[in-house]
């Protein structure tokens, strides 16, 4: 993980002016007595600047992945155009969790909820709130989307997923046009899972959900190899104290199989913040692999996990990181310690001349007693030899 490099500040000739004249005729011991009370101060001095400064900070990602797994959320729909689609699989409803499980094999007793054969789609796919939404996609492949609905209220009124074909023109040509109503053949579905062959042009899209970039080397679902984040970056930015421009803090890359989500807060569990998804697929001619990602979150810590190692499962920028790359913080930051040196030797003005009496006093009255013990003891030996 790299930092980013600190600019250049410009508080170093306020500093100086504001020290110029503070340091002429007081003793050396003054000068000693007013820095330590400041380096002792300065770790309170930082954590406050550092809780004036924390907020949320912007990451962004930019990854080729196989595989993109988001949940959205609500007022979070998409909408893409697939331009040669195969639905394998899609569902009106959600299957009920409390009915019994029928055990025969007669059409009779089996519920028909998914296509029996693979019907070929072309148009505008809309997805809804609160639908678990992945994408896979090794290599050069087909493009596999699967789209499914969660179990909350008024679910049969919020459709996961809206298929919109294109619409026919009088002539029997397909126009140019998605379907807007059923009249029309637009479907509203919970479930859907399909393959998207990418042609010539490559398919672009957003997506916007909570969720995590990349999949698990060691846990496969289906019936192939596990897709994995093949690699890329995260850029983490923050924002200035009294301006709304951004700023770079860290730079972590991505390697083969790592996992990522970005976090509200800096424990593990607690749950993935929204994240933002620009993607793009290529087909073999532009000689595209995998998922081409931009995304970006709000959060306050980064979690990249892989096999085996748990290293990296929390990061986020070190209050010292965001101290020194605030651009803000060049002029406060060494205003704020010489400001507080200031004071500790104005403060110490008043104090140090009473403060050398006394420890001259007590260094007179130690000698005076160690000289009258010398003297105690040199009467007591002559008594002795008089003796």
């Amino acid at each position: 993980m790299r930092r980013a490099r600190s600019p250049r500040g410009g508080g170093r000739s306020l500093s100086s002016a504001l020290l110029s004249g503070q340091l002429a005729d007081r003793p050396i011991g003054q000068i000693l007595l007013a820095l330590a009370a400041t380096l002792a101060a300065l770790p309170l001095i930082l954590q406050l600047l550092t809780w004036s400064l924390e907020r949320p900070y912007a990451f962004y990602i930019n990854a080729n992945s196989e595989t993109l797994r988001l949940t959205t959320q609500e007022n979070a729909a998409a909408s893409w155009f697939l331009d040669s689609a195969v639905i394998r699989e899609r569902a009106e409803t959600l299957p009920d969790p409390t009915a019994p499980i029928l055990l025969g094999n007669s059409q009779e007793e089996q519920p028909q909820t998914a296509a029996a054969v693979p019907a070929p789609f072309r148009g505008c796919l809309e997805i809804g709130p609160y639908a678990e939404v992945t994408l896979h996609r090794q290599g050069s492949g087909t493009l596999m989307v699967s789209i499914e609905g969660l179990p909350i209220e008024r679910r049969q009124a919020t459709p996961a997923v809206v298929l919109r074909p294109l619409m026919t023109l009088p002539d029997g040509s397909p126009g140019t046009q998605c379907a807007h109503s059923h009249a029309q053949g637009m479907q509203a579905l919970q479930r859907i899972t399909l393959d998207a062959t990418i042609g010539d042009q490559p398919l672009n899209g957003t997506l916007r959900g909570r969720g995590r970039i990349g999949g698990d080397p060691y846990f496969s679902t289906l019936a192939q190899s596990p897709p994995l984040l093949r690699g890329g970056e995260v850029i983490a930015m923050g924002r200035r104290l009294f301006s709304e421009r951004a700023y770079t803090l860290m730079e972590a890359p991505l390697h083969f199989g790592d996992t990522l989500s970005v976090l509200d807060s800096p424990k593990p569990e607690d749950e993935s913040a929204l994240v933002t998804c620009l993607f793009s697929i290529e087909g073999k001619n532009l000689e595209g692999r995998g998922i081409e990602l931009s995304c970006h979150a709000n959060g306050q810590t980064l979690s990249i996990l892989r096999y085996g190692d748990r290293s990296r499962d929390s990061l986020a920028p070190r209050p010292w990181d965001v101290l020194i790359n605030e651009p803000s913080m060049q002029v406060v930051l060494p205003l704020a310690i010489t400001g507080l040196f200031v004071f500790a030797l104005r403060l110490l003005d008043g104090c140090y001349p009473g403060l050398c009496r006394r420890l001259g006093r007590g260094r007179k009255g130690s000698m005076g007693n160690k000289s009258e013990e010398r003297e105690e003891d040199d009467r007591g030996n002559e008594t002795e030899k008089g003796g």
